[in-house]
């Protein structure tokens, strides 16, 4: 006889601590840009409003998966109090309509982004905002009437003979449909971005840029890992924390990295001397060509406000 884990055993902690330190991480980043956009360009823009609509989001997202860890999440299925089984697993229910919500939101808000940064994409970045609004709904009403009635997504027990979606089949679909929109997003412009002559400084802060995208990349990879074995298994109060925490940090890696490029005012006011020494070392080196040619979308966003100089 195969003898159960730990009883005590309770991962629900961990989950609180890290979902709450990476958005608020995510939440500070998101306060700059908008200091940045509406208080000092005083130019905010829709891709601003999506963005603190996923921070919104990501923060509600902490708080209901705290509330499930009062209800058991993070312990053992067989270790929970009965009564606290349904809650639990309602709560999980709602972190997962939120998910979807907060994932479309960044996509659209970067998506928007690049409509402001490269007009010559104004076609594909339309079509991939259209894509990901379509997709987002799909996925959103589909998570809420997986089941028939409502009530059995969370309830499986008291209605045993309830018709659903095949949970593998439909969460492993949705992981992989997040992951591809994911990349797609991430690569969209970056054609664009290697057109421009550009310093190796300026490449190496695309690069960081773009690295934050790939780690988002990578946690979604993660997330569609563990969402798969939460549900093939039997134990899901204690495998969802996987889940839980891949769906936080990609959330607030992808919120970070729509945002980092529009930090540069308040950069500015914070160390005025910074970003300014690195723009006067670059003009020296390219004999004054980046401030003839400075002008555009790009002045208004930290660093590529001068790729459009010779590097």
């Amino acid at each position: 006889m195969t003898e159960r884990p730990n009883e005590d055993a309770n991962r629900g902690p961990s989950l609180v601590i890290i979902n709450a330190t990476f958005t608020a991480i995510a939440t500070l980043i998101v306060i700059l840009r908008i200091i940045a956009r509406a208080f000092i360009l005083k130019k905010p823009g829709l891709d601003d409003a999506m963005i603190v609509a996923a921070t919104i989001l990501a923060i509600l997202n902490v708080v209901v998966s705290g509330l499930g860890v009062t209800h058991g999440t993070g312990k053992h299925t067989w270790a929970l109090n009965p009564s606290d089984a349904v809650p639990a697993a309602k709560l999980r229910f709602i972190t997962h309509i939120i998910y979807v919500l907060a994932s479309g939101s960044i996509k659209i808000s970067i998506s928007l982004l690049y409509l402001r940064l490269f007009p010559t994409l104004r076609g594909p970045t339309l079509a991939t905002i259209g894509s990901i609004t379509a997709m987002t709904t799909a996925i959103f009403l589909a998570t809420i009437f997986q089941c028939s009635p409502l009530d059995a997504v969370y309830n499986p027990r008291k209605y045993a003979h309830a018709a659903c979606l095949d949970a593998v089949a439909f969460w492993s679909a949705t992981a992989a449909l997040y992951l591809l929109t994911d990349v797609w997003v991430l690569v969209l412009p970056v054609p664009t971005i290697l057109g421009l002559q550009a310093s190796r400084r300026k490449r190496l802060v695309l690069t960081a840029l773009l690295s934050l995208g790939a780690f988002a990349c990578i946690a979604s990879i993660a997330r569609m890992v563990y969402i798969v074995r939460l549900y093939q298994g039997v134990d899901q109060s204690w495998h969802s924390v996987d889940v839980s925490i891949w769906s936080g940090v990609e959330l607030a890696l992808g919120i970070v990295a729509a945002s980092v490029p529009s930090l540069r005012p308040v950069l500015d006011q914070l160390a005025p001397g910074l970003l300014s020494s690195v723009g006067r070392s670059h003009h020296y080196e390219s004999g004054g060509a980046d401030q003839r040619r400075m002008a555009g979308p790009f002045h208004e966003d930290i660093s590529l406000v001068r790729l459009t100089g010779k590097g």
